[in-house]
């Protein structure tokens, strides 16, 4: 690398060691916990919908949910006054039940090369920048294996598994794992869910209407309904198509009958989401745990590649905080009928 490059990189290094309060970035270590709590608000702060859901640290690798559920109601009365042989009874209202957590161990190694580091250290900021897109791809990453993740693969392989399902076990696997009745795969004919004229569904507000009653009435509360974007573009060319002579009508297409609600729900659209995917649940609902003090890292000038390596590594989860506020169809089963209505396709 230039020597401009160079005396920056020095820089960087220098701050860096000094924010995580080592001597040296060159050897591994393991962050502080106040320091690795800023460092995940930071990979959190870059993706919405993390900010949305529940992020926590945990102790322990293996352990049982930190985050309340409420389970039931704690209002009544007992009668002591008039009946002696009676007591007040409390309740817990904790909605904890024995279910583990498993954290995994995963890696997040990225390098970059000294010719991109001099076509960028003209920027007096470059670092900050660097670092930012680095924590936006973990971020990414974290979002795209909590709808994909079905596995905890030894050895993970990209190529094989582009969006990372053999990383860590996923939100909707672990449904499928615990509770598969709330993983919907067939309505009426097998292993089909048919969404349109004639099939189980006729639009989607009533698929969304009918995941809503597979949660109990007192839990459906902060309730969303998350839609794959192909679900949503087809429903929203259908409505284009309706309208094509009225072209005043397109504004309320863009603005609410897409965007806003399905089956009364508010609706959103997730990166990463099975593209024909819908699941009801609540965010408060989905969790993200690190373990606290598991993160490791260290930065490395490799020369025999002329590039700098940064090697970050922690142990994670994904978990479900109450199956029972949960369910979805599975997207690969869902279907609607082709352009002349002959076939489910």
């Amino acid at each position: 690398m230039k020597k401009r490059t160079s005396q920056l990189f020095v820089a960087v290094l220098a701050g860096m060691a000094t924010n995580y309060g080592v001597a040296s970035m060159s050897e591994q270590f393991n962050v502080e916990p106040t320091i690795e709590q800023k460092l995940y608000d930071g990979v959190y702060e870059s993706a919405e919908f993390l900010q949305m859901i529940n992020t926590a640290f945990v102790d322990d690798i293996v352990g049982q949910s930190v985050i309340m559920s409420v389970n039931g109601g704690v209002t009544g009365r007992a009668g002591v006054e008039n009946d002696d042989s009676k007591e007040r009874q409390t309740r817990d209202v904790s909605g904890l039940k024995p279910r583990e957590y498993r954290c995994e161990p995963v890696e997040c190694d990225v390098h970059i090369t000294w010719q991109k580091m001099d076509q960028w250290s003209k920027f007096p900021d470059f670092a900050n920048r660097y670092r930012n897109h680095v924590k936006q791809a973990i971020a990414l990453d974290i979002i795209k294996i909590g709808w994909n993740g079905t596995t905890a693969a030894a050895a993970t392989n990209l190529a094989t598994y582009p969006m990372l399902e053999d990383v860590n076990i996923g939100w909707l696997q672990h449904v499928r794992n615990d509770a598969p009745e709330r993983a919907i795969s067939e309505g009426a004919t097998a292993n089909e869910i048919r969404i349109g004229a004639g099939g189980d569904y006729e639009n989607l507000d009533q698929a969304v209407h009918d995941l809503i009653q597979a949660i109990p009435q007192h839990k459906r509360v902060g309730l969303v309904a998350i839609i794959g974007d192909e679900l949503l573009a087809h429903d929203k060319n259908k409505l284009y198509a309706k309208q094509a002579h009225t072209p005043s009508e397109k504004t309320k297409i863009e603005l609410q009958q897409v965007i806003d609600t399905y089956g009364g729900l508010p609706t959103y659209k997730v990166p990463f989401f099975p593209e024909r995917g819908i699941v009801v649940t609540s965010f408060d609902n989905l969790s993200h745990y690190v373990q606290e003090g598991s993160t490791r890292t260290h930065v490395e000038d490799n020369h025999k590649k002329k590039r700098v390596e940064d090697f970050q590594s922690r142990n994670d989860c994904y978990y479900v905080e109450d199956l029972e506020k949960i369910a979805f169809f599975e997207s690969a089963n869902v279907k609607w009928p082709n352009a002349d209505g002959t076939a489910w396709v």
